[in-house]
């Protein structure tokens, strides 16, 4: 069984909103969460959506979205994971985390991760870098861009090694594979290639840019 978590818990304080960026509407009139949660309704592999939101948007919104787990976030992103992982079915054997600021994931990322499930116990996307990249120091320091990668969600894991790993968190995390690579960096674990469309919606031009893409579609 494969369960689908979908973090909804932000503020999105970079974005000039009054409301959480996921839950701002397109041009189109859906909610930007709402294209995720369609892609993973649809989607043949997935067999529950659990959705971690904050209290508010629970109230508020909690008739409207009855059809799927319903969670609590917590003030981290490691402890809405975690809220989202301990309401997962019991029978579920996989696990996938994706950020509702990423409205525009595809089938075939969530294929991917779940057929890579198969051989690893953690997987995750990623896309390269056309910046050039420094470490700003005492000095500044040049990276070699070909081996700095960019990396997405949604990323899976075998429930098992997730569950340790969340057991184990000692400090804050920026996403859930280097929770699993914090716990054991001997986790067999595969980076695949990602979508540049998938981008993290995290201020106004990132808005813009999502609204001209459905429009266009």
């Amino acid at each position: 069984m494969n369960s689908a978590i979908i973090l909804a818990g932000g503020i999105g304080s970079r974005l000039n909103s009054n409301i959480p960026k996921q839950f701002i509407r397109a041009n189109n009139g859906n909610r930007i969460i709402d294209f995720s949660i369609e892609v993973f309704r649809k989607n043949k592999y997935i067999d529950e959506i659990i959705i971690v939101l904050p209290k508010k948007w629970i109230d508020k919104y909690g008739e409207e979205y009855k059809d799927y787990k319903l969670v609590l976030g917590g003030n981290e992103r490691y402890e809405s994971s975690k809220a989202g992982l301990l309401a997962s079915s019991s029978k579920s054997k996989n696990i996938i985390i994706h950020d509702a600021a990423r409205p525009l994931i595809t089938d075939i990322l969530i294929d991917n991760c779940i057929h890579y499930l198969d051989e690893y116990n953690a997987v995750a996307p990623y896309i390269n870098s056309t910046d050039s990249l420094v470490m700003i120091d005492d000095n500044i320091n040049y990276l070699n861009r070909d081996k700095i990668k960019l990396i997405q969600t949604p990323q899976a894991f075998d429930k098992k090694t997730l569950m340790a790993a969340m057991k184990n968190i000692k400090n804050n995390i920026s996403d859930d594979m280097s929770a699993i690579l914090d716990y054991n960096k001997d986790t067999p674990s595969k980076l695949f290639k990602g979508d540049i469309y998938n981008f993290k919606i995290t201020n106004d031009l990132d808005l813009k840019i999502f609204n001209t893409i459905i429009y266009e579609k």
